[in-house]
């Protein structure tokens, strides 16, 4: 569904079109949140890097790279965009920058702030990187597999939502046990990307 059409069915359950700048944060925080609810691989991105030099170590500002970023998959040092074999790197927390002999570990990644910092083995100025991404949830600029596949796990979080916004207590609990159920239905089939 398109996020009018979302927004059109969280009228028709709330019967509260007068709350329209509600519905739509509502439809938008649902939107998120379902997204939130797991790792989902529909929600990965891949890109390629450039680096401006060859080096042994880069830095990435993925914030600027990726505006909607969410967290990273994987990081791949590679020659040009037809490598098959490129070198994954390994994406570690800071504290792990050393080896256990006190040693700058390689072919390493690791976030500091809004750059991911990366050290390898040999020099190089190309990488791929996947990464999980936030749906685009903008006014005039929505796009979400979930609101396409899974509407009414948004449909029904936006309802229970704006519900207990509005002190409506007994009918947010409701719409919590059908939104309960709706990521039952998503997490079932959005993870899974090989039927059984």
């Amino acid at each position: 569904m398109t996020f009018d059409e979302l927004v059109q069915e969280v009228y028709l359950l709330t019967d509260r079109e007068d709350l329209e700048a509600l519905t739509k944060s509502a439809v938008k925080a649902a939107t998120l949140k379902a997204h939130q609810s797991d790792y989902y691989s529909k929600d990965i991105f891949e890109t390629g890097i450039e680096f401006t030099n060859c080096d042994y170590r880069q830095s990435l500002d993925y914030i600027s790279l990726l505006s909607n970023f969410r967290s990273f998959k994987y990081l791949r040092r590679v020659q040009d965009q037809n490598d098959d074999a490129g070198k994954f790197l390994e994406i570690i927390s800071p504290d792990m920058v050393l080896d256990s002999y006190g040693q700058g570990r390689k072919d390493i990644a690791y976030v500091a702030g809004r750059v991911l910092e990366i050290r390898s083995a040999v020099a190089f100025d190309k990488a791929l990187l996947g990464c999980y991404v936030f749906p685009i949830v903008r006014d005039g600029a929505y796009n979400s597999w979930v609101a396409e596949q899974f509407p009414y796990a948004i449909i029904y979080e936006a309802v229970r939502t704006l519900f207990k916004t509005i002190g409506y207590d007994e009918q947010s609990a409701t719409f919590s046990q059908l939104t309960g159920e709706a990521y039952q239905l998503l997490k079932m089939s959005g993870l899974s990307d090989v039927g059984y």
